[in-house]
């Protein structure tokens, strides 16, 4: 018999979105087997407000390396929520979603478009 490498890969990805289906409001924690998901913004509607100044990081954890400097009070467009690496970040001191921002402002090298993840607890949904 064929195991597929598919099944355990979708009955991860089930279970990360119904966590974060029910992590909808700002520092809402959502059980999700032993993993809590903590999310802020959750990027449904295109667009996240940023609360605090933060950095964009290349990957969905804190040790990654910087891409550009975001913010308190910037407004972003967003292209989805995941669950990384944990951090501590806007008084949540273990949290875990990260929001992919693209960056419209040209900060690096004159270029605009970068992308970046930030913390999903220092946003909010637009």
């Amino acid at each position: 018999m064929r195991k597929s490498k598919l099944l355990p890969l979708a009955a991860v990805s089930a279970t990360v979105v119904s966590a974060l289906a029910v992590a909808s409001g700002t520092g809402v924690a959502a059980e999700s087997g032993t993993q809590t998901v903590l999310a802020g913004g959750t990027c449904s509607g295109s667009w996240v407000d940023v609360h605090a100044t933060v950095i964009a990081r290349s990957r969905p954890d804190a040790a990654s390396a910087k891409v550009f400097d975001v913010y308190a009070g910037e407004t972003f467009p967003c292209r989805k929520i995941v669950v990384g690496e944990n951090y501590g970040a806007c008084g949540y001191p273990q949290a875990n979603g990260w929001i992919l921002v693209q960056d419209g402002i040209k900060r690096h090298d004159g270029y605009a478009g970068w992308s970046g993840y930030i913390p999903s607890v220092c946003t909010s949904d637009r």
